[in-house]
């Protein structure tokens, strides 16, 4: 039996948070999502919808832009300038931790030093001196020669790609550092937002930063105190408000044949379609995110 070399890695969460939505100018009665439901109950169903929206982002987008690790397969060839030219399903790279190559899937060799990659916003360029020219193979096919020019080269690598939307832990004004709950994606020199309401602020991550500490060390200290579970992150603001965008569409879909009532007039029934109304505003998100879109 021949099974893939590696399980879809691919994770979909939410580019917001409940917090996040009810801060936004909306106009959105958001307390009324369950029939006789308490308060717990309304923000899981704003949760599940949020997570609705963030999903058909990811279909338009061809891609999760959160900032996740993932493993991959690939098929590729060493180019006439010598290296090899690897093309992520997920962007933008931040990290490659992982790279293995070979003459077939069952003989793979690991490259000494990952750190010598170079990376482009949609590939990664893993130079011929970190790779072997000459290999040994294993079963009942021979590959001899070496490698060269144009030969076929079997990948798999561990890479970490997305942008950086998680929560902190603690966050005390004042302080030189901060802790959050998921460290995936944050380097050094990184700038990223703290999105806590009133106390929103910007910070940067200090150069002494450790790749994949929860302990986040600041260039400046922190103006505000900000409780566990505040967003964090450099998510572009674009896609945060085309997210807002179409959660506020799918809330509002579900009553488009509702009754409305015009002040001074009769009872009327709305006779335009959901798809109509609100078109438009999702036409909106898809096209502030459109520059974000992976072309497979």
């Amino acid at each position: 039996m021949t099974t893939g070399i590696t399980p879809d890695t691919f994770y979909e969460g939410s580019y917001l948070s409940v917090g996040e939505y009810k801060n936004a100018p909306t106009s959105i009665d958001y307390d009324n999502l369950v029939v006789g439901g308490n308060a717990n109950a309304q923000d899981a169903e704003l949760a599940r919808v949020i997570l609705r929206a963030s999903s058909y982002m990811n279909e338009y987008l061809n891609q999760s832009l959160l900032a996740d690790t993932y493993v991959e397969t690939q098929r590729t060839r060493i180019t006439p300038q010598g290296y090899l030219s690897i093309h992520p399903n997920q962007t933008p790279i931040i990290s490659l931790e992982a790279f293995s190559y070979g003459p077939y899937p069952g003989n793979l060799t690991a490259i000494p030093n990952p750190d010598y990659t170079w990376f482009e916003p949609q590939q990664m360029i893993i130079p011929l001196s970190q790779i072997s020219t000459n290999w040994s193979s294993q079963g009942p096919l021979g590959f001899g020669g070496g490698l060269g020019a144009t030969s076929q080269v079997f990948c798999q690598y561990t890479y970490t790609a997305g942008f950086v939307n998680t929560t902190t832990v603690t966050a005390v004004a004042a302080a030189s550092s901060l802790t959050v709950l998921d460290a995936t994606g944050i380097v050094a020199g990184m700038r990223m937002r703290i999105y806590d309401g009133a106390k929103f602020e910007q910070v940067t991550v200090a150069s002494t930063y450790t790749y994949g500490s929860t302990t986040v060390p600041l260039v400046a200290p922190l103006v505000f105190t900000h409780e566990p579970g505040a967003v964090i992150g450099n998510l572009p603001n674009a896609i945060k408000q085309a997210c807002i965008l179409i959660t506020t569409a799918f809330i509002k879909i579900r009553g488009d044949n509702s009754m409305t009532m015009n002040i001074t007039t009769q009872p009327t029934y709305n006779q335009i379609s959901g798809s109509n109304r609100y078109g438009s505003e999702i036409q909106l998100a898809l096209d502030m995110v459109d520059k974000f879109r992976r072309i497979r």
